[in-house]
């Protein structure tokens, strides 16, 4: 299993969902998301080439994104139905797994992910 070390932009982004998540949805549904994110970095730190993982170098080069409905297996309680962001990762030197940012599926990557800062 490859270790994950998830950025500064990528924990923001993560509490901002969350945040999101419990404001609109309660408390439940933010716990349901936070589980759905740990089980998705599980799932890439297991098999960084499961279904699901996309190369998207024509924005940036050896970045991946995973969509988090590729790790819905449904955990102890209600699963999450329709999630709705990915994770930005790449693949450093020694063999980690590093998440640059978690984003809504909305989202214009190319205008966050051009950024020296995420990693």
């Amino acid at each position: 299993m490859r270790r994950i070390r998830v950025t500064g932009p990528a924990r923001r982004d993560i509490t901002k969902i969350l945040r999101h998540s419990g404001a609109e949805f309660g408390d439940q549904a933010r716990q349901r998301y936070r589980k759905l994110i740990d089980q998705a970095l599980k799932d890439l730190g297991t098999d960084a080439n499961r279904v699901g993982v996309q190369s998207i170098d024509d924005i940036r080069e050896s970045y991946f994104l995973y969509h988090l409905k590729w790790s819905r297996k449904t955990p102890v309680g209600l699963p999450v139905h329709q999630p709705r962001h990915l994770i930005a990762f790449f693949i450093d030197n020694s063999d980690d797994i590093i998440v640059a940012r978690v984003f809504h599926e909305r989202q214009m990557l190319s205008q966050h992910l051009t950024q020296p800062d995420d990693r």
